[in-house]
């Protein structure tokens, strides 16, 4: 009878101790996506090589797809977002990356993809591809795009999807931003996911 007595303060505190252990667990657990049917996919081409979505692993990251020869929206995000990084130190950009395809492979080349992107930020990275990977990559976020009639000299624009991509450090779907969020909005959505990021 007394070994009972000795033996159950014993097991409360180690049934207190698997309690605890599994509340903080579920504290720092990454929350569930809500888009778990949206899994992003790419292989692509900056100027000095290959860039793929699993690059990205470990990082809080932002996807957004858009074209140079854009009159408006696109260099509107791509300003905000480069003001999103700066609000970042320099250890939380350590822990991001941000990522602008072009739908518009063919005039965006690697090469213009990646010194366009340096004009709002050095840490954005630029990529283009041909018609196909371009078409692979847009499919895997549900990307609309289309090519809309040239004018008489040949420039034509091209109607996007214009929000923002939060991509998980797990590499899941983790927000959908919309194009016009402001800078501040932005980085806290990164900030969200850099408990997570390597």
């Amino acid at each position: 009878m007394a070994l009972k007595k000795n033996i159950l303060p014993f097991i409360a505190l180690i049934l207190a101790l698997i309690i605890t252990l599994f509340a903080i667990y579920q504290m720092n657990k990454i929350p569930d996506s809500p888009y778990p049917q949206m899994h992003g996919e790419f292989s692509l081409q900056q100027m000095d090589g290959t860039f793929s979505f699993k690059d990205m692993a470990g990082k809080s990251g932002l996807i957004f797809f858009g074209y140079t020869h854009c009159p408006d929206v696109c260099p509107a995000i791509l300003v905000n977002l480069g003001k999103a990084l700066d609000l970042l130190d320099k250890s939380e950009q350590e822990k991001v990356i941000a990522v602008f395809i072009s739908v518009d492979p063919e005039r965006d080349t690697p090469e213009i993809m990646t010194k366009y992107v340096k004009y709002f930020h050095s840490q954005i990275i630029g990529l283009s591809g041909d018609k196909k990977e371009v078409e692979r990559a847009a499919k895997s976020f549900y990307i609309g795009h289309e090519k809309n009639k040239p004018n008489e000299k040949g420039n034509y624009t091209i109607t996007h999807a214009t929000s923002l991509y939060l991509i998980r450090p797990d590499g899941l779907i983790g927000e959908i931003i919309g194009h016009n969020s402001t800078p501040e909005e932005i980085a806290t959505a990164l900030r969200r996911w850099l408990p997570w990021a390597d």
